[in-house]
């Protein structure tokens, strides 16, 4: 059962990730570098989670005064050029403004273990409000829905539900999840 739990896991990890990228249902979502002086966007998905595309040093500060408690970069540093603010000056960024910051960052479409595993983590312990980024927000959202049908916290339906009112189609990913889910129920 064990073997077959970690292949499931497996199998869904590289599936949702090797195939392709969630599509956005918004247009407008930014497609390039976010600047500095930019602020962008968060989107709600659910009452104590939002997903973002870069954040910059502002939109730290912002967020904070918004109640988020908690930033989670999945975006490698340097992957967006020089444009990018580096990891370490965000991490001063949400320090001064009291919040919790966590680099997990993983290239897009290929979702490590370790990523995955950090997140389940990230998301089993806090309570707070959390929002996530990377370069538009879908790395974010989908590894978000992978630990949420991993850890049994929202079913794959209610997280491919909440990502669309999000603007995220996670409709593709619906086997994966569900694979995940699966697997959780398994270890109960």
């Amino acid at each position: 059962m064990l073997f077959f739990s970690s292949f499931v896991r497996i199998c869904a990890l590289t599936t949702m990730l090797v195939i392709g990228s969630v599509t956005t249902t918004n247009a407008s979502e930014p497609q390039t570098n976010q600047t500095v002086s930019k602020s962008v966007r968060i989107r709600t998905v659910t009452p104590d989670f939002a997903v973002a595309p870069q954040l910059n040093l502002s939109d730290i500060q912002r967020a904070a005064a918004k109640g988020y408690t908690r930033i989670i970069n999945n975006r490698p540093d340097g992957e967006g050029g020089s444009d990018q603010p580096a990891s370490a000056a965000l991490a001063r960024a949400a320090k001064e403004a009291g919040i919790e910051y966590l680099y997990i960052p993983f290239r897009s479409g290929h979702v490590t273990e370790d990523a995955f595993e950090q997140t389940k983590l990230a998301f089993a312990d806090h309570a707070g409000k959390t929002v996530s980024f990377c370069r538009s927000g879908t790395r974010a959202i989908t590894i978000w829905a992978m630990a949420q049908s991993a850890l049994g916290t929202m079913s794959p339906e209610e997280t491919i539900r909440a990502a669309r009112q999000a603007g995220y189609d996670l409709g593709r990913k619906r086997a994966q999840l569900n694979a995940l889910a699966a697997d959780q129920a398994a270890t109960e």
